[in-house]
């Protein structure tokens, strides 16, 4: 496998799918793929990141999309903000702080 510059995990656990987190994966893939960034980006469906389990109301972080190497957790990814985690965290290096769960 060659090695990329970045690794979206994009949670498909039950409350995260519920929340639309297919839906989120599959922008993500479209907007890696047209901003021409494949060769350095990969996109990964993951199972359930435990993240929505931090609270007393099910799928309140939900969903959760986790970037590699920096260890980036983003949660409540909607697809309107994918567009802000590709121009400003994968093309610019910038973390997303509105989105951000936690950082490694």
């Amino acid at each position: 496998m060659k090695p990329y510059r970045y690794h979206i995990f994009v949670c498909q656990g039950k409350r995260c799918l519920a929340k639309g987190g297919e839906e989120v994966i599959e922008v993500v893939k479209e907007r890696i793929k047209k901003e021409g960034l494949k060769e350095k980006v990969i996109v990964s469906r993951s199972g359930c990141l435990k993240v929505c389990k931090e609270t007393d109301q099910e799928g309140m972080f939900c969903p959760v999309v986790v970037v590699y190497p920096e260890g980036v957790w983003y949660r409540e990814v909607k697809v309107a903000d994918v567009e802000k985690i590709v121009e400003r965290h994968i093309k610019a290096g910038e973390v997303v702080e509105c989105l951000l769960h936690y950082r490694l």
